[in-house]
């Protein structure tokens, strides 16, 4: 038998749990620097409609291999957004030629791609003022399917629950 709060209590823990299974499902819009990004690169970019976000990152890396660890780093040049998407933005350097082949572009930017998973990766020329879109295409691997995460697996209990106490009652 239900006692007067019983009600009551259940649809306060069905709203805190649907608050954080909301907040939790719900992407996170990071602070952005209120300082426009400046120079040669970010104008291009702008100009092919591209919001420059962040210039310069740093990506520290730490590498386990044999039972030792080791220290390194990935540089990038930019990030950038358009109609949602995003973008890592990588300038090309006369020092680090690109070669122009299956395996060369792999090994270039598979590395970008694998750490940043973007929805592809801008390689600007400075000197003819192009960029050139690359994304990956992984063939014959089977996407996995996707899980219903665990908060609206606890929304879809609590109100199940709730419904069967007042069908109950």
């Amino acid at each position: 038998m239900l006692k007067p709060g019983d009600t009551l209590v259940l649809i306060a823990l069905f709203a805190v749990i649907l608050y954080f299974a909301v907040k939790n499902a719900l992407p996170v819009k990071k602070e952005e620097a209120s300082e426009e990004i400046r120079g040669d690169v970010p104008d291009l970019l702008r100009r092919e409609g591209f919001e420059p976000v962040r210039a310069r990152e740093k990506v520290p890396l730490r590498i386990e291999f044999d039972g030792e660890h080791y220290e390194s780093r990935v540089f990038i040049d930019y990030v950038a957004r358009r109609d949602g998407k995003w973008y890592v933005v990588v300038t090309e350097r006369e020092r680090k030629p690109l070669r122009k082949s299956g395996a060369g572009l792999r090994d270039f930017f598979l590395s970008y791609y694998s750490i940043f998973q973007p929805d592809g990766i801008l390689y600007v020329n400075k000197e003819t003022r192009t960029i050139k879109m690359v994304r990956f295409d992984f063939q014959g691997l089977e996407p996995e399917s996707k899980k219903l995460p665990v908060g609206w697996i606890a929304v879809a209990a609590v109100c199940l629950g709730t419904v069967l106490v007042w069908i109950l009652e």
